[in-house]
């Protein structure tokens, strides 16, 4: 009896030691500091939507942009303009002139066509220039973020877009918009 009494007691304390053990073993272990080659990490933030929205440079690259559009609806309501003209004269003619009808719906349907492809080029150009116009604006914009973070060794900037929480600390949307709208003077 004395033996399984040793044993138990031998177990118990085995069985304690673990248990008093466990919590440091299941702490997960500290994780270095994150450094980068110059230091601590540093992270930033930019709210590129913001700024493409709100700087100088982009309200007057897409004021320009608006006056290409007005131009082409201008191009675009005047043929259309046309064609009402011509359906109204169509409209005028003598039932009995087949001729003058036949001649008259050709020259319509001419114009039509006409004005569908004045919409479809004028529709390709202006996506294909406001895509072209945007990448340029946000080329800048990200060569002044570049810059920037380089300057003020951030490891790490992101797109507001990209994240779901963070700290407004770590959003410089604000100095780049004012870095940007002083490179653009």
């Amino acid at each position: 009896m004395k033996k399984e009494m040793r044993y138990f007691v031998w177990a118990v304390s085995v069985l304690m030691i673990i248990l008093v053990a466990m919590p440091a073993w299941a702490a997960p272990k500290a994780a270095p500091k994150a450094a980068g080659p110059a230091g601590p990490l540093k992270v930033g933030m930019v709210d590129m939507q913001k700024i493409l929205r709100e700087s100088k440079n982009s309200l007057k690259v897409r004021t320009a942009f608006m006056k290409d559009v007005e131009k082409k609806q201008a191009a675009i309501a005047a043929k259309e303009g046309q064609i009402r003209k011509l359906e109204e004269e169509f409209g005028r003619l003598e039932p009995a002139a087949m001729e003058a009808r036949k001649k008259k719906g050709d020259q319509i349907k001419h114009e039509m066509r006409e004005l569908q492809y004045l919409r479809e080029d004028a529709e390709g150009e202006l996506k294909r220039k406001e895509v072209e116009i945007t990448q340029k604006v946000i080329g800048e914009i990200m060569l002044v973020v570049r810059n920037y973070a380089r300057g003020e060794r951030f490891t790490v900037i992101l797109d507001r877009m990209a994240v779901i929480t963070a700290e407004e600390s770590i959003d410089i949307t604000d100095r780049i918009l004012k870095l940007y709208d002083a490179q653009k003077k």
